[in-house]
C-alpha cells in the first residue's frame, strides 16, 4: 500500500504555487531571526518576487544569479524557497554557505527558525531532539527529501551527495577554488 500511495504521489504535476505566493500564504518570520517578525509580506521586498517565483516549479529557469547588497532579503528569498521546497516539491537539496562553520551558524540562525516559526515546516521536519529525527544542526530529513548543510571550504561535502536542489548563499566569501567542486556550476 505504501509504495502504491509513493507511486501517485511521484505521478502529481509540480504544483500551481510559486514561491513568493507560498511565502505570503505560508511563511512566519521568527522573532530571533527578523527584525520585523510575524507573517512574510512580498510587498515589503517587492524586487524580491520575481525572483522567488524564477525559483518555482513552473519557471522555465534553470539558474538564478542575484547579485545585491548585504541585507536586502537574498537569504530570507532563498529561505522561503528552503521552505516551499520542504512543503511542496521535496528532494534533496544542498545549501552551501562559504564555511561550514557559517553553515552551521545559518543553520542554528535562520533554518531552525524558519522551521520551528512556519507550521507547515514544523509539522514535516522532526524536531532535532528527538532521537530518530533523522536531524542534526548540518542535516534536515523531511518527508521525500533532505537538506544538508555544507560549507564552500570543504571539498568532501561538496561530494558528498546528488542533490536536486543546490542553494549556494554569500557566494562572495567563498574560498577560490574549493577543490575544482564550484568552477563546474
Amino acid at each position: 500500500m505504501i509504495y502504491a500511495t509513493s507511486f501517485s504521489e511521484g505521478l502529481k504535476p509540480d504544483p500551481e504555487l510559486k514561491v513568493s505566493e507560498w511565502a505570503n500564504e505560508y511563511r512566519v518570520l521568527a522573532p530571533t531571526a527578523a527584525s520585523e517578525p510575524g507573517k512574510w509580506r512580498t510587498e515589503r521586498t517587492p524586487y524580491l518576487k520575481e525572483i522567488m517565483d524564477s525559483l518555482s516549479p513552473s519557471s522555465p529557469t534553470e539558474k538564478i544569479v542575484f547579485m545585491k547588497g548585504a541585507q536586502i532579503g537574498g537569504t530570507e528569498a532563498g529561505n522561503n524557497w528552503i521552505g516551499y521546497i520542504i512543503d511542496q516539491t521535496p528532494g534533496p537539496m544542498l545549501v552551501v554557505q562559504p564555511t561550514v562553520e557559517m553553515g552551521k551558524r545559518w543553520s542554528k540562525g535562520r533554518f531552525a527558525p524558519l522551521i520551528e516559526s512556519t507550521p507547515c515546516l514544523k509539522s514535516k521536519v522532526k524536531d532535532p531532539r528527538s532521537r530518530d529525527s533523522g536531524n542534526t544542526v548540518q542535516s534536515k530529513e523531511f518527508p521525500g527529501g533532505i537538506v544538508v548543510i555544507t560549507g564552500a571550504n570543504s571539498s568532501v561535502g561538496l561530494r558528498s551527495m546528488p542533490v536536486k536542489y543546490l542553494f549556494l548563499d554569500e557566494i562572495d566569501a567563498y574560498p577560490g577554488d574549493s577543490g575544482g567542486v564550484l568552477s563546474h556550476l
